[in-house]
């Protein structure tokens, strides 16, 4: 294994880890900042730092969208605001460890929005196992029971958090259309346009919502910083480095540990994962796992795209990296 190699794999572990952890610290924010305030002020810290980190590296003209600021604004929008202004709202409704287990589903969605985008349809195992993962994470909903989502209902918390997995696929998956601009640019790009969304939405979902208050933000400033910095600004960088290094079809395994990380601290926080619940997660894991290397299996024998997580639809040769 080569020393970069291990860099990468390194950035990946720190994404997941980065990840699995930001769904219960953002619960605990919910007393003091709705899932919108909370949302808007997450991206206002993390874009700034994105800003100076751009400016830095590529100098201040970099800062200027230029001619597709629409296209990008449509784009940021649909990630940055969609998905998480969803995920959020997905987590005032459902327990940390079940949104992360929904976000797991990424590099699943992934193969389907693509096929939607291609035309090219997945292996017929694919579907196969799309299905047990889901099955699996039903069975952590009922504790064990698939069939008590029939009678209970979901809640609004999984399909939400679904669609935003989906709205941040469609985000990833756009990079291609933007060849001009450095990875980092376009992160940049999209996050600040995505988060002026961000901010127009919230003011418009919680306009008449009591104002939030100096003493509010003070009270949850750790987890708002925890939430831009290591969560968003690391864990973007270290997984667009892992995904450039590895493959996307290497890269995405991490998202795997994501739920692990969350169940793990749900647990030292106090709550005991019962059988019911541990059997569903091995379950959608394995699934996840199978459907991976499924499509990894028919990559082989067709040219490869490679889809990160950055976005980019590329041949495996022309791989986007994280500059």
């Amino acid at each position: 294994m080569t020393r970069t190699t291990s860099l990468a794999a390194v950035g990946g572990l720190a994404t997941a880890l980065a990840w699995g952890g930001m769904f219960t610290i953002a619960k605990t924010a919910f007393p003091h900042l709705g899932p919108f305030q909370l949302t808007a002020a997450r991206f206002i810290v993390a874009t700034i730092v994105f800003m100076v980190i751009l400016a830095l590296k590529e100098g201040p003209r970099a800062l200027i969208p230029g001619r597709r600021a629409g296209a990008l604004w449509l784009v940021g929008t649909i990630g940055f605001a969609g998905f998480n202004l969803l995920m959020y709202a997905g987590l005032a409704y459902s327990a940390p460890q079940t949104i992360s287990l929904v976000m797991a589903t990424l590099p699943m969605v992934t193969l389907f929005v693509v096929w939607a985008r291609t035309r090219k349809r997945p292996a017929g195992l694919v579907f196969l196992f799309s299905a047990v993962a889901l099955v699996g994470v039903a069975m952590v909903l009922g504790n064990g029971n698939p069939a008590a989502v029939l009678h209970g209902g979901l809640g609004l918390g999984v399909p939400l958090t679904f669609a935003g997995v989906i709205a941040w696929v469609i985000y990833t998956t756009s990079r291609g259309a933007f060849p001009e601009l450095s990875l980092l640019r376009f992160t940049t790009h999209t996050c600040l346009l995505g988060t002026v969304s961000i901010i127009v939405l919230t003011t418009a979902l919680t306009w008449n919502e009591p104002p939030i208050t100096v003493g509010d933000v003070g009270a949850v400033i750790w987890q708002i910083l925890y939430m831009a910095l290591p969560a968003t600004v690391l864990a973007v960088l270290t997984w667009n480095y892992a995904v450039a290094n590895l493959g996307a079809s290497n890269g995405v395994l991490f998202i795997n540990l994501v739920p692990i990380t969350a169940f793990t601290i749900e647990a030292i926080r106090g709550h005991q994962p019962t059988g019911g619940e541990i059997a569903g997660v091995a379950l959608t894991l394995a699934a996840l796992l199978a459907v991976n290397l499924v499509a990894r299996r028919k990559a082989k024998a067709t040219p490869l795209i490679e889809v990160t997580q950055a976005g980019s639809e590329a041949p495996r040769e022309q791989k986007a990296t994280a500059s």
